[in-house]
């Protein structure tokens, strides 16, 4: 069902390919497309703030839903009016569902997992003991990441906090209830995220996967949505 706060137009088609200019309207302001989008990770951008990065024509930003899960929490946020409140910004949010920031947890990022040929992620403590020999605060714990760091079955995913080691559980539904409490304008249904060196069965099993949970997602973003005046972009 159409919703007049959100609404995508295409401004030109090219005639020679596909390529196209469009423009997204949400409601806290409109997304010229195609656009940069700045990533802040815990809705805070670095060595420049939102006044300077809106007065540049930044547009939307970037924040991850996973970080924000551990520090400061949804429920923060949401009572802190949203993320549009909580930051002072009221220009257009996305957040991703979490995912990709939970499966590197077991084999880093993309580089990371390319260059290792699907060897788990190490752990931390060189890097964590380096910092303490400078004197600087390092929040990263060396118990999060590598062999046991994820668990996946078909409800949910588990793994540990890099703050306190306590054990988090992420389901379709909770990452859509925790973007619910953020308040973004855009928010994005949880998918599983396999290392690239996977066999062909475990990635179609993996795609299939991917699938249901999308559509768990959208059926917990659909419970209240006009309400909230979000919309879900799928993955």
């Amino acid at each position: 069902e159409p919703k007049d706060y959100f609404k995508f137009e295409i401004i030109h088609q090219s005639k020679k390919s596909l390529a196209r200019t469009g423009r997204i309207t949400t409601p806290h302001g409109t997304i010229d497309t195609p656009a940069f989008v700045a990533v802040g990770t815990n809705a805070a951008l670095k060595a420049i703030d939102f006044a300077k990065a809106d007065d540049a024509g930044q547009q939307l930003i970037f924040s991850n839903t996973y970080h924000l899960l551990l520090q400061p929490g949804p429920r923060i946020i949401r009572d802190a009016g949203g993320i549009h409140k909580f930051t002072g910004r009221e220009k257009p949010f996305i957040t991703d569902s979490g995912g990709f920031q939970v499966f590197s947890l077991a084999y880093g990022s993309v580089k990371e997992s390319l260059e290792s040929g699907g060897e788990l992620k190490r752990s931390n403590r060189k890097v964590i003991q380096s910092a303490k020999k400078r004197n600087d605060k390092c929040h990263w714990r060396s118990d999060v990441t590598g062999e046991n760091a994820v668990t996946v079955t078909e409800d949910h995913v588990i793994f540990k906090s890099y703050r306190d080691g306590a054990k988090v559980t992420l389901t379709p539904e909770s990452s859509i209830q925790a973007q619910r409490d953020i308040g973004a304008d855009i928010i994005i249904p949880l998918d599983e995220l396999p290392p690239h060196h996977i066999d062909r069965d475990s990635l179609a099993a993996s795609v299939e996967r991917s699938h249901r949970w999308e559509a768990r997602s959208l059926m917990e973003h659909l419970k209240d949505s006009r309400e909230r005046k979000q919309a879900i972009f799928s993955v």
